[in-house]
């Protein structure tokens, strides 16, 4: 059985989904993949097309995101679930909404999420702890204190989709790898950026499975399925200069 929950954010309301166990799913609402539960919000995306959005008069997806990058070989060999707190060097840096796109965000920059909502009321008791330790985790990485997850998490879908999934956990806070450095993190190769673009658009666990961190290769924001906008202040976050 599936259960469900939601919270607030910086960057607007989101759905976390379980087995009762593990995590499975953490959506934007209004997002196009967000399941649809009864309670929630028909919020829609600001834009439907993720690589859609505009900021200052230019097309988001036309921004470049300028850091070291990494190669693949520096994180295909990582443990695949890395734990622990690692505390940025700039904590305390927040997100700023008023940049985004209006409607993107709900929440205002440094705002404590709301109480858990909970969708069903016979959620189990570790149901309920496991969303808890999902909101204070997101709060901390929203606040800067936080790097790493570490919630128990379950990634469901097809092998070839797993394998990206689980590149994508590798990928270093404050990094940004291309799809081909994906997919050859994925033990496939470089001409197989294409599906894996596809699968990195299927991630169920938002900012979780960082899929905010693969980019073009000349570094270029492209699709993000909770929408540009947000990616922009992901990477931003996690101290990206975009222009």
């Amino acid at each position: 059985m599936k259960f469900y929950a939601q919270i607030n954010s910086p960057l607007g309301a989101m759905l976390l989904s379980s087995n009762g166990t593990h995590l499975e799913g953490l959506y934007f609402a209004g997002q196009n993949d967000c399941p649809i539960v009864d309670g929630l919000p028909a919020v829609k995306p600001g834009k439907a097309d993720p690589t859609a959005g505009m900021m200052a008069g230019a097309a988001i997806k036309n921004f470049k995101a300028y850091k070291t990058r990494i190669e693949p070989d520096l994180f295909n060999d990582q443990d695949l679930r890395p734990t622990g707190l690692n505390a940025p060097s700039d904590a305390g840096k927040r997100l700023t909404p008023d940049r985004l796109q209006s409607g993107a965000a709900t929440a205002t920059a440094g705002e404590t999420p709301q109480h858990l909502v909970l969708m069903q009321t016979d959620t189990p008791d570790g149901t309920v702890h496991l969303f808890e330790q999902t909101q204070s985790e997101l709060k901390e990485y929203f606040d800067g204190s936080r790097q790493v997850f570490t919630m128990p998490i379950h990634l469901d879908g097809t092998e070839f989709q797993k394998k990206v999934w689980q590149a994508l956990l590798t990928i270093p806070y404050g990094e940004y790898v291309s799809y081909g450095d994906v997919a050859l993190a994925a033990g496939l190769t470089a001409q197989h950026g294409r599906p894996v673009g596809t699968a990195v658009g299927r991630n169920p666990l938002t900012i979780i499975v960082p899929c905010h961190r693969v980019l073009a290769s000349s570094g270029r924001l492209n699709g993000y399925t909770g929408g540009l906008e947000r990616k922009f202040a992901l990477l931003e976050l996690e101290g990206f200069t975009l222009s």
